[in-house]
């Protein structure tokens, strides 16, 4: 592909005026040179957004796993590959492509020869080869496989109904323990556990059956598989977790285990009824890599050594609060197994149970009989307990239990569901606490978030521009300087920002917490005590140099871990 730089030039100058260092030398009128400067002080990414404007093609960054099966499936595996570029989505009945050479004349010929006996018009998009691949590697282990599990498949043995509702169809145990079905379903889980996914997504559509895998937080679609197929695999599924397979109307939970490269993987499986038939989400634990560390999560920094301290106190609760999917689970666990002792008798109240640890007397809490974070919690103090876990405070009874044990000499782990951590202690004064023993009993408060981290391969490094500088100035001004330099070394006058390359998800590798901390001082304690309000413990917090979630996530953002969109995204700004 050639492209003229002396054109895209004067675009590249607009967009990234502060990024022209070193430019004095360059002789505007010799693409040669201008190009050697652009390609080694500009990503892939960013010249093709420009040069796409300069040709009327726009550029579209590709994330492989939202492309579905049925479009990568339109043309054959060696076209694709041979004249590098892919079908990705359908835009007002237009087939959209993404090519790396949008001149290349015998790539469009191939296009057109292949659409036209479909009746299908197409649109170009520009792209990154890098992307591209990325893409190919995505497809090229699961639809093989599924695909030739297909072709083996005795479609006969599942029964159909016309165009009858998905879930009308009851398949029997011999028809989904056919070698085929017995495959895709095992090619999923692999690919997901391989994938670093954290859940599986199968569910019915109006136009056929997608599979998603989340990863780093984000759901992205990976298969497509025929609608005759759907019922046969959800039963295999609900065999592999002891559910009925002749129940298709209610929610059902189980779980299962996969021994996966000499690991063993544990399965959570929900089952839920929809229009389009029965969802499936499996949650994915992969018990071999064992309980991570604090700091290993994100606990880093200053304010990270005061959780090490409080969870070695003989009493008093602890609390990790943030909404679904923060993490709060995780942490538990972590605090878990750094007090885990065998001179310690430590009990656990959780719904579900998630991982299962050595050492610690792990129950699921079972409501519909009546065995409840309240009742349960009861019974724990009769069983002699140095330590409690309790998944969740849901109510005003759970909350006062909880209390109740931290002061009656029991350490006490839980979680809660608020915004931020100081938002915690007028939350349980609500649920009926009263202020004077929550005071005594609260030893520490967490509050975290998930934000995905940078890929260390490709991440890179840019300059703050003068609005950012300001808002990252004007968000840490209430910590001392001295305490900003034990979080960050620099002279705020650069981060880092995604790229993209064949390791990662576009720029992004993993999850890491960002995360605020609440320790009970004596002074706070005795705000909570006499219930002076939660502008008054805000106040105090912020005369002792208390980071916020924004800020610790700010402090990551400058050292490289995340990026600052990741984290605005992701907290109030």
């Amino acid at each position: 592909m050639i492209i003229d730089y002396i054109k895209i030039l004067g675009l590249l100058k607009d967009r990234y005026s502060d990024r022209f260092i070193s430019y004095e030398n360059i002789d505007e009128s010799q693409n040669e040179q201008v190009k050697k400067y652009i390609t080694e002080n500009f990503s892939e990414k960013e010249i093709l957004e420009v040069y796409g404007e300069t040709i009327n093609i726009p550029f579209i960054e590709l994330i492989p796993n939202e492309i579905p099966q049925n479009l990568y499936s339109v043309f054959e595996e060696k076209i694709l590959q041979g004249y590098q570029f892919v079908p990705f989505d359908i835009q007002n009945d237009k087939i959209c492509i993404a090519i790396v050479d949008p001149y290349n004349y015998n790539a469009i010929q191939a296009i057109k020869f292949v659409l036209r006996d479909k009746g299908v018009d197409f649109k170009l998009f520009l792209t990154t080869r890098n992307d591209l691949n990325s893409v190919f590697n995505a497809f090229q282990n699961i639809s093989e496989e599924v695909k030739k599990s297909l072709s083996e498949l005795d479609e006969e043995k599942l029964k159909k109904k016309g165009d009858d509702l998905i879930e009308e169809v009851k398949p029997d145990k011999e028809d989904v323990e056919v070698a085929p079905i017995i495959k895709i379903v095992s090619v999923i889980l692999k690919n997901a556990v391989e994938g670093g996914a954290s859940d599986i997504h199968i569910e019915g559509i109006s136009k056929g059956v997608r599979v998603r895998f989340r990863v780093d937080g984000i759901l992205h679609n990976t298969l497509t598989i025929p609608k005759d197929v759907y019922p046969a695999v959800v039963a295999r599924i609900k065999i592999l977790s002891n559910l009925k397979i002749d129940e298709t109307r209610r929610p059902q939970d189980g779980r299962f285990s996969i021994l996966e490269n000499q690991k063993k993987i544990d399965f959570r499986v929900s089952t839920f009824p929809t229009e389009f038939g029965e969802k499936v989400v499996l949650r994915i634990l992969d018990t071999s890599k064992g309980i991570a560390t604090i700091d290993k999560l994100g606990f880093i920094g200053p304010k990270a050594s005061i959780i090490k301290k409080s969870v070695d106190k003989p009493f008093g609760m602890v609390l990790v609060t943030g909404p679904t999917g923060s993490g709060k689970s995780t942490t538990l666990y972590t605090l878990l197994n750094m007090v885990n002792d065998e001179e310690i008798n430590i009990v656990t109240l959780e719904d579900p149970v998630e991982y299962f640890m050595d050492g610690i007397n792990q129950s699921q809490v079972r409501t519909e009989i009546g065995y409840s974070f309240a009742s349960g919690l009861r019974s724990i103090l009769r069983q002699d307990p140095d330590i409690i876990m309790v998944g969740e405070i849901r109510d005003g009874e759970t909350a006062s239990l909880a209390v109740q044990s931290a002061l009656t000499g029991h350490l006490v782990f839980s979680t809660l569901h608020t915004n931020d951590a100081p938002g915690s202690i007028p939350r349980l004064i609500d649920m009926g606490v009263e202020s004077f023993l929550l005071g005594s009993s609260l030893e520490l408060i967490i509050a975290q978030r998930l934000v995905r981290t940078l890929c260390d391969k490709c991440k890179k490094q840019v300059k703050i521009d003068s609005g950012v500088k300001e808002y990252i100035t004007k968000a840490l001004s209430n910590l001392d300087p001295s305490y900003i330099s034990k979080y960050y070394k620099g002279d705020f006058d650069s981060l880092y920002e995604p790229v993209g390359c064949s390791s990662c998800k576009n720029g992004f590798k993993g999850r890491t917490v960002i995360f605020e901390i609440v320790q009970i001082s004596e002074e706070l304690q005795y705000i909570i005590e006499k219930n002076q309000g939660e502008d008054k413990i805000r106040e105090n917090l912020a005369q002792n140099n208390f980071v916020s979630l924004k800020q610790d996530g700010i402090f990551k953002v400058l050292n490289g871990r995340t990026s600052l969109q990741e984290l605005l995204n992701t907290v109030d700004i």
